[in-house]
């Protein structure tokens, strides 16, 4: 007997008890009495109603194997082969199901009508922070609809060696691209990044993130933090946003500015393949001076300004190709050669980092790569040995406030590096600390 049935007759049993003591007229009792058959009988029907619920509803969690699409999951679960198809065109309305990869988890739900599984609902993890939903309405149709998930927030902080590269090992610790992105560009200016670092090098990330109940990155925010030390030594920066700047700025401890008069590296991600100096020309096959370096990357790479200036030519330019020219301040001229396409004109003022064209193998060349050149009073000079001066340093109440900014963000490095777990503590206390 069910527990609502308890019920129900202890109900009855109370009411004619109360009868012969003479508690109810006789008009009084009838209308008690019935009103104790009702709830009774309502039990009996909701405790009915959930158990046949539970016993008509079956649901499996499955994963995608390798070659498998979503519709071929859904009918090896069990679906009909037409109800897959409207459950996937539902889906297909909020969320493109072939960006489902092997080893993605999915949720398949189904309702047991006269022995015979019929698919009710469909549910998965469409990207971090959020799911989609299948579920069938009552004419027999799907409705689907994409979820944002809640996120929680905290000030992450990624400390470690590099292994078999600074980004794929960004990237396994949780790094996204943006990180890495601000990490490159903050020590474009004095890093080689193919030839400086090695493994065994050791970097430090501290950024804001927000991340699902399953821990994932759904977004990162501001950058905090960074800091590389490689065979050319340590070198951390601060994000700070100076009074009067409108977006922040890398600095180091002294409140010197990261930033350089002109970059080192003006193409993110390329191998250095060729130094500035005598070399054997690899097309016409003598000794000649290189005065540039070659920079090996996949065409389209982008190519930026190595600093502020006027471009002085733009176009195809003798055995350089498509070639462009900047003169900066203080007489220094950087040039640009072999690109595939040229993305400023004759004339035009670039800001440094600004993109003016893309890797290419124009001209005298034997490969895609970017011929770049230093230029001081008309003479070339080796760009990976510049001496050049850093931007703005903070002096005054900007340097103070930066001052309390660096000290906040040391306490949460030392707080995170306190927190870590023992695999993942490589930076000492001390160190988090800036001591």
């Amino acid at each position: 007997m069910t527990s609502s049935a308890v019920l129900g007759a202890g109900a009855l049993l109370g009411l004619g008890l109360a009868w012969h003591a003479g508690l109810f007229n006789s008009s009084a009792a009838s209308a008690a009495e019935m009103a104790a058959v009702r709830d009774a009988a309502a039990h009996r029907a909701e405790d009915r109603a959930f158990t046949e619920v539970y016993l008509t509803q079956a649901t499996r969690a499955l994963r995608i194997a390798p070659g498998e699409n979503l519709q071929q999951l859904l009918t090896r679960a069990g679906a009909s082969p037409s109800d897959a198809s409207l459950a996937l065109a539902s889906i297909g309305s909020v969320y493109n199901p072939r960006r489902l990869e092997t080893g993605d988890a999915i949720n398949v739900s189904f309702t047991l009508a006269n022995g015979a599984p019929k698919l009710s609902g469909v549910a998965f993890r469409s990207e971090p922070g959020s799911s989609v939903t299948a579920s069938r309405t009552e004419d027999g149709a799907f409705i689907s609809r994409q979820v944002q998930m809640p996120v929680s927030f905290e000030i992450a902080r990624i400390s470690q060696p590099v292994e078999q590269g600074l980004y794929a090992t960004a990237r396994r610790y949780g790094a996204t691209d943006r990180e890495i992105d601000a990490l490159a560009d903050a020590f474009a200016y004095d890093v080689d990044f193919q030839r400086d670092v090695r493994p065994g090098d050791h970097f430090e990330l501290v950024f804001e993130r927000f991340y699902d109940d399953e821990g994932n990155t759904v977004r990162t925010g501001d950058m905090l933090f960074i800091a590389l030390e490689s065979r050319q030594g340590r070198r951390a920066f601060y994000s700070f946003l100076a009074p009067g700047d409108s977006q922040p700025t890398w600095y180091d401890e002294d409140g010197d500015s990261a930033r350089r008069f002109l970059m080192k590296t003006p193409v993110n991600g390329a191998r250095l393949s060729s130094a500035f100096g005598m070399r054997l020309h690899p097309v016409l096959g003598y000794s000649a001076m290189h005065r540039g370096v070659d920079f090996a990357a996949p065409i389209g790479s982008p190519i930026l300004a190595a600093g502020d200036g006027t471009v002085e030519r733009a176009g195809p330019f003798s055995t350089y190709g498509n070639y462009v020219k900047i003169r900066h301040a203080n007489g220094y001229e950087t040039a640009y050669a072999h690109m595939s396409r040229v993305a400023v004109f004759t004339g035009a003022r670039v800001r440094q980092g600004q993109i003016i064209g893309y890797v290419g193998e124009t001209g005298r060349a034997t490969g895609p790569h970017l011929h770049y050149e230093v230029l001081k009073h008309g003479d070339q000079i080796n760009p990976m040995s510049l001496q050049v001066p850093n931007g703005r340093n903070l002096t005054g109440r900007a340097l103070e406030l930066f001052q309390i900014e660096r000290a906040r963000i040391d306490t949460i490095r030392l707080v995170r590096d306190r927190e870590a777990t023992p695999h993942a503590q490589t930076v000492s206390a001390s160190a988090a600390a800036g001591e």
